[in-house]
């Protein structure tokens, strides 16, 4: 499918390949707004209404970091609480301009794996940095056995906290942005020229962005259970899962609804084509996903009186 075929006007409905009876070419906006139905009405309603509660939810939550938490790590902790707001925008993007499903998709997937990185260092600066948790550390506190490698490397036992062990950890989580960043790069500039093309490459792709992504959880999985038993106060393992569930649900959660929904769709009829419906549903739930993931950061990240002396203390070292 040629470009001009992907982003022409309403004159190229009367060309659309079907498969198995469903169009495959989406929609352009006007052809979109203008075949909504009554369902697809409500769902994207509930979907703008749910994103700006989450972004009601957030503000809240950075009106919190702002007032309660020791500077050095506000900037850190509101970038990784802005993540929920940020995928309820993208959301509404989404479900509005079919065609910007990918992109959206792409700006999601990457603030994420920056936020990975950002939550290494939110969690080294908890612990007054790598020389004040090497010291902190007792003898058997590295361990590389995690999920998802664990299996990999049955006989690492644990072992003391260096530098070097550190750097391979750090590594491990800064990888996530600069692949991922450049994979998706690439697929985009796949995605805007041609469609047809794009789906024939882009499982090539799919091998190098898991890889990336299960190093990149290998070491987040490495600093969480090496820190959390250690700094229970700072509640690191629910911080982690809270940011983690972003993730989960935006990569796995997809292909559970594109099977319901192709099984219980009644139509699939241009403009509202499967992935149309789809992407609807799909932002539906992810929306209100991200409001229960804002409620629990909010617990999360609230600062009590005995954590805030704890943070001061790690601030001034």
């Amino acid at each position: 499918m040629a470009i001009d075929a992907i982003f022409g006007s309403t004159e190229a409905t009367e060309n659309i390949t079907e498969e198995e009876g469903c169009p495959s070419q989406l929609p352009t906006v006007v052809q979109y707004l203008n075949g909504l139905d009554t369902i697809l009405t409500v769902i994207i309603g509930i979907t703008i209404v749910l994103s700006l509660v989450t972004f009601m939810i957030c503000g809240k939550n950075i009106s919190q970091v702002l007032r309660h938490t020791p500077k050095r790590f506000k900037t850190k902790t509101i970038i990784l609480l802005s993540i929920y707001p940020t995928v309820t925008a993208l959301a509404i993007v989404s479900v509005l301009i079919p065609k910007s499903y990918f992109v959206c998709d792409t700006v999601s997937h990457v603030y994420f794996m920056i936020c990975a990185y950002i939550f290494y260092s939110l969690v080294m600066a908890y612990v007054g940095g790598e020389d004040g948790f090497i010291k902190s550390s007792d003898t058997e506190t590295f361990n590389v056995r995690t999920p998802p490698c664990c299996c990999c490397v049955p006989f690492v036992k644990r072992s003391p906290v260096t530098k070097n062990r550190l750097l391979f950890t750090r590594l491990l989580i800064l990888q996530l942005p600069i692949v991922q960043s450049i994979l998706f790069f690439g697929l985009n500039i796949v995605f805007l020229e041609d469609i047809d093309n794009f789906n024939r490459i882009i499982l090539y792709f799919v091998p190098f962005i898991a890889g990336s992504i299960l190093l990149g959880v290998w070491g987040l999985n490495i600093l969480v259970r090496m820190i959390a038993p250690l700094y229970e106060e700072f509640k690191i393992m629910g911080k982690y899962v809270v940011l983690q569930a972003v993730l989960i649900l935006c990569k796995i959660q997809p292909v559970v609804i594109m099977v319901i929904v192709t099984y219980v769709t009644p139509r699939c009829d241009f403009p509202l084509v499967l992935q149309v419906q789809k992407n609807a549903v799909f932002q539906l739930c992810l929306c209100g996903e991200m409001v229960f993931l804002s409620l629990w950061a909010f617990q999360l990240y609230k600062t009590p009186s005995n954590t805030r002396q704890l943070l001061a203390k790690s601030e001034s070292t």
